[in-house]
């Protein structure tokens, strides 16, 4: 049996087409529901329990709960660790993608051997990789990776013949994607797609949470986060009364910490209100889609919404008003994604000849794919885009590279690249491969290099001189990869590099106790790890205004003793100023690297202002690590952070960790650092 399979952060479905009908069919988990929860839970007694019983467990504080671990999808990081073994998100993956073909087997009365697994538009190659692996470790094989917005395209079209261009706005538990569909008789052609897959309805419910612990706490003094299992309740509930505000106007939340308990009432207008952030963030992904195709919304016949967090009044309510087309809700909201993906699935099996003939369907690459070079005026190292995002799948295209004349060396290195930035530490390098087998006689070598994308979106990279392929071997992108953004003539060099770094600390009143007390530990162990003659720290401290509390010092007892000065509301209550301008004016132009490092615990009054000034700092060669405690918002730190994982999220009791995995980071250059000296050239 073939099926498709709906992977999803919060909620998982399984869909099989039924011949007979001529139209997909659930298949329902062993409590006879269509979606299963995605969550985990590791029992002290070393039972693991996937799905509604996990869900259980969860929403009762009980056993170590994995949850919405699809956003750390191909990362490698450890997700949740029981009884001395570690499990990362796709292992997770794989265990819950048994469940649900357990479930589905017997739902069916047969085996599954196929499955079509869908993914977030916007998934890289390692994201799109680690799924697959996943289904194919439950020992089923996986043909096809399929979009979530291509895979409700398909089910939408398959009962929809009219001609039409669709924006299908898929706002899923984790992760958000956009995608613009031209649907014609018996064709689904994917014109171009978007996305942010760390977005979605658990930053709604986190919104919920919030608002109910940040009253609780000013009401009470003591707030519920702080305790795991009541935090985790209340995360669970929040999605409850997320579902309620669908459907009425207000709902009343009860509250119950250390022999304290209150109820608070959130009417639908504050929650938009409070989320109208959120609503903005999925609005910039949309319109940067629109602009990047050079399209206009009156393009656009439908904007045809997916995803379970749709379900949310003010979701249709927000794009009718900005966009002016006409929003449809789909009538499968929860369940058309696994629909599409087992329409695909049928579509890939030998018997559906009939079937293929009567539906095609086309999708497209969502990062444009590039190859490490070097510059024309060979002075620096270039991302040269090989495959431009939004590009049909699959897609090839062949580079010629040459070995001048008296080199006789026998291997060549490769960088591949994902990103759309010219510069190549902006880029996600995602493979680092060895081409060898060539023949060299010193007189000059001329061969090609094939980029591909599949049409699962995965990437493949080979090698051929003349007719003939060569050896390409895949090795480890290595850990420093900062030379990348040096010159390419410069040799390798044991100069350590002056670094420059300016430690920000919100200083609003959420910080006050122990959360401020836990950032100054963290900031002393941080300062002495990275302690060296050649890197001076500067502190500053950020509330409704900003301070320089100590200049720029390479003597580690004066910035130790300066971490005192440190006062919680000195600078006001709330955080409307942002630091990061203060800081470029304080390291930039210095030799050597310039990072900032942020700690905050809340959302900044002015958000649009800091992304103004992030952008200053990145255009100066600045990095930003953004460090956000308890509640702060995610999705606007991961905009001011300048690399590919500055932003890091954690809790009072780990905060010395990730100043730790900061400080290992900057020490081994695994940030993507790259020097400046006094003339603003970048140097190895």
């Amino acid at each position: 049996m073939k099926v498709g399979i709906d992977l999803g952060t919060t909620y998982s479905a399984v869909a099989r087409y039924d011949k007979a009908s001529n139209k997909p069919i659930m298949l329902n988990n062993a409590f006879g529901k269509e979606i299963t929860p995605s969550v985990i839970c590791f029992l002290d007694d070393g039972d693991i329990l996937v799905g509604e019983d996990a869900k259980d467990m969860q929403s009762n504080g009980t056993g170590v709960n994995a949850a919405a671990f699809k956003r750390n999808m191909g990362d490698g990081s450890i997700v949740v660790s029981f009884n001395g073994k570690d499990y990362t998100a796709e292992d997770l993956s794989a265990m819950l993608l048994k469940h649900l073909i357990e479930d589905a087997e017997k739902a069916a009365g047969e085996k599954i051997d196929e499955a079509v697994i869908t993914v977030p538009a916007y998934f890289e190659d390692a994201q799109r990789i680690a799924t697959k692996r996943a289904g194919e470790s439950c020992g089923i094989k996986v043909p096809k990776i399929i979009n979530e917005p291509t895979a409700a395209a398909i089910s939408y079209g398959y009962k929809h013949s009219a001609d039409k261009t669709l924006l299908v706005y898929d706002l899923g538990g984790g992760t958000f994607d956009v995608t613009i569909v031209r649907i014609t008789k018996g064709t689904i052609e994917v014109i171009g797609t978007n996305g942010n897959h760390i977005l979605g309805g658990k930053d709604w419910d986190a919104a919920i949470v919030k608002f109910v612990c940040d009253r609780f706490a000013n009401e009470f003094d003591v707030d519920p986060r702080d305790d795991l299992p009541t935090k985790n309740e209340l995360i669970v509930a929040a999605e409850g009364y997320k579902k309620t505000l669908s459907i009425a106007e207000s709902v009343t939340i009860p509250v119950n910490y250390e022999g304290c308990s209150e109820k608070y009432t959130l009417t639908r207008d504050e929650f938009e209100s409070m989320t109208e952030h959120l609503m903005n963030a999925t609005k910039d992904v949309c319109e940067e889609l629109i602009e990047s195709l050079g399209m206009q919304w009156t393009d656009i016949d439908e904007i045809l919404l997916c995803g379970g967090s749709t379900r949310m009044p003010g979701v249709a309510k927000f794009l009718k008003s900005f966009t002016g087309r006409e929003v449809v809700t789909h009538g499968d909201t929860d369940l058309a994604v696994a629909k599409g993906a087992a329409i695909t699935a049928e579509l890939y099996s030998s018997s559906a000849t009939g079937m293929r003939a009567s539906m095609q369907v086309s999708d497209v690459t969502a990062h444009s794919l590039g190859a490490l070079s070097v510059s024309q005026d060979g002075t620096k190292y270039v991302n040269e885009i090989m495959i431009k995002r939004n590009s049909k799948v699959p897609s090839t295209c062949k580079k010629q590279f040459s070995i001048k004349p008296g080199n006789m060396t026998d291997k060549i290195e490769v960088y591949t690249l994902q990103g759309e930035s010219r510069i190549p530490l902006d880029c996600n390098v995602l493979a680092k491969v060895v081409i060898s087998g060539f023949y060299n006689d010193g007189r000059g070598v001329v061969f090609d290099i094939e980029y591909n994308y599949d049409e699962n979106g995965i990437v493949n990279i080979r090698a051929f001189q003349g007719e003939e392929p060569l050896d390409v071997k895949s090795e480890p992108v290595p850990e420093d990869i900062r030379w990348m953004g040096g010159n390419p003539h410069d040799k390798p060099s044991d100069v350590k590099i002056a670094k420059n770094i300016a430690i920000c600390v919100d200083l609003s009143r959420s910080m006050d106790g122990e959360p401020i007390e836990a950032a100054k530990d963290s900031i002393r162990r941080f300062v002495r790890t990275l302690a060296e003659p050649n890197t001076r720290f500067s502190l500053i401290g950020f509330g409704d205004k900003v301070k320089v509390v100590q200049e720029l010092n390479n003597d580690t007892e004066v910035i130790i003793n300066s971490i005192e000065d440190l006062k919680v509301k000195m600078l006001g209550r709330g955080t409307d100023a942002s630091p990061l301008d203060t800081a470029r004016a304080v390291i930039g132009g210095q030799p050597g690297v310039g990072i900032i490092v942020v700690l905050t615990d809340g959302i900044w009054g002015k958000r649009d202002n800091a992304v103004d000034q992030a952008l200053n700092c990145r255009a100066d060669g600045i990095t930003i690590i953004a460090v956000g405690l308890g509640e702060a918002d995610t999705s606007f730190l991961r905009q001011i952070a300048t690399v590919d994982d500055g932003a890091l999220f954690t809790t009072i009791d780990k905060l010395g960790d990730t100043f730790g995995t900061i400080a290992t980071a900057i020490s081994s250059g695994n940030m993507g650092l790259a020097a400046r000296d006094n003339m603003g050239l970048a140097a190895r």
